[in-house]
C-alpha cells in the first residue's frame, strides 16, 4: 500500500507528527509518499518517504486542521483516492485521526490492514458566466460558493433563481450556496441550518441581507442554483472553497450544481457528527 503524507509546516512544526506518521507506515510494510513541494525536507532526506505524485498513493492522509483537508482536496490528480485527515488544527470539522480519540499508531494499524470504511460526501461545481454568458472560470467545491461584494463597501444585489424559477431579490453582503459538509462553516457563521453531511442537497445562505427576513433555502441535489449579480459599482467575488478567488462584473452569473464528483472521505469508527458538534463549536470560542 502507498499512502501520501500532506502536512501544513505552520501547524506540524519541523514535520514531527509527519515524521512519525512515515514511520509508523514504514513499520507496517507500506510506502510513505510525499509531493515535490517536501523535496528538500528531512523527510526525503532521511528516507522516510518516497518523492512522488499523490496520484500513485493508495490513501491520502492530510495533517493540519481543515485549511489543510481543502487544499489537498483541491491537488490536481487527487480526485478518485480516500482521504483522512489528522487534525492538529485548533478545532477540524473534516479530520478524523483526534488525538484524545484516536491514536496515530493504531490509526495507522487499521488504515494499512483495510479496516476502514469510505464515506462519500457531496460536492459542487461551480460555473462563472460574463454578461453575455461566455463561460469565465470553472470549479469545484466541498463546502460552498460565496458570492460577496468583494473590496467594495456598497450593498450587492443577487438575483436567486432555482430550476428557472425565479425566488427573490437578495441585497446584502451576498450569498452563500454551501453542501451539507459545507453547513458547519460560513453558512453556520451567517445564521444556516446545520445539515448531517452525508445528506446530499445545496443549501443557500444570505450573508446579512437587508431585508425584514432572513432564511435559508433548501434544494434537492439535483437542482441548478443561478445567482446573476444585479447593478453593481465594482467587482463582486466569488469564492470558491475560500482558495479560489473570482472576480465578476454586473450582468453576470453564477451557476452551482452537484458535482459528479465525491469527496471519498475514510471513517475509521461509527459516525459521531452530532456527538462532537457542540464541543468543536464552543471550543472555536476558546482557541487562540
Amino acid at each position: 500500500m502507498r499512502i501520501g503524507l500532506y502536512a501544513n509546516p505552520v501547524k506540524d512544526t519541523a514535520f514531527k507528527v509527519t515524521r512519525e506518521a512515515a514511520s509508523l507506515i514504514r513499520q507496517h510494510g507500506a510506502i510513505s509518499v510525499v509531493g515535490p513541494e517536501y523535496r528538500d525536507t528531512a523527510l526525503c532526506s532521511d528516507g522516510l518517504a518516497e518523492q512522488n505524485d499523490y496520484a500513485t498513493c493508495d490513501i491520502i492522509i492530510c495533517l493540519g486542521g481543515d485549511g489543510t483537508f481543502l487544499s489537498m482536496v483541491h491537488q490536481t490528480g487527487c480526485e478518485n483516492i480516500p482521504f483522512v485527515g489528522v487534525n492538529l488544527g485548533s478545532v477540524g470539522f473534516l479530520p478524523e485521526i483526534l488525538p484524545d480519540r484516536i491514536r496515530l499508531d493504531d490509526a495507522i494499524r487499521r488504515l494499512v490492514s483495510g479496516n476502514y470504511h469510505v464515506e462519500e460526501r457531496m460536492m459542487l461545481e461551480v460555473s462563472c458566466y460574463n454578461a453575455s454568458h461566455q463561460l469565465l472560470e470553472f470549479g469545484c467545491a466541498l463546502n460552498d460558493a460565496v458570492i460577496s461584494r468583494g473590496g467594495s463597501a456598497k450593498i450587492l444585489t443577487l438575483d436567486l433563481t432555482i430550476n428557472d424559477d425565479y425566488i427573490d431579490m437578495i441585497p446584502g453582503d451576498g450569498l452563500i450556496v454551501s453542501t451539507p459538509t459545507g453547513s458547519t462553516a460560513y453558512s453556520l457563521s451567517a445564521g444556516g441550518p446545520i445539515i448531517q453531511p452525508e445528506l446530499s442537497l445545496l443549501l443557500i445562505t444570505p450573508i446579512c441581507p437587508h431585508t425584514l427576513h432572513n432564511r435559508s433555502f433548501i434544494a434537492a441535489d439535483t437542482s441548478s442554483v443561478l445567482v446573476r449579480i444585479c447593478d453593481y459599482p465594482g467587482q463582486a467575488l466569488v469564492a470558491i472553497d475560500g482558495r479560489e478567488d473570482i472576480y465578476v462584473e454586473s450582468g453576470s452569473t453564477v451557476e452551482i450544481r452537484k458535482s459528479p464528483r465525491t469527496l471519498k472521505l475514510i471513517r475509521l469508527g461509527k459516525d459521531n457528527f452530532y456527538a462532537v458538534l457542540s464541543q468543536k463549536i464552543q471550543a472555536r470560542g476558546r482557541t487562540r
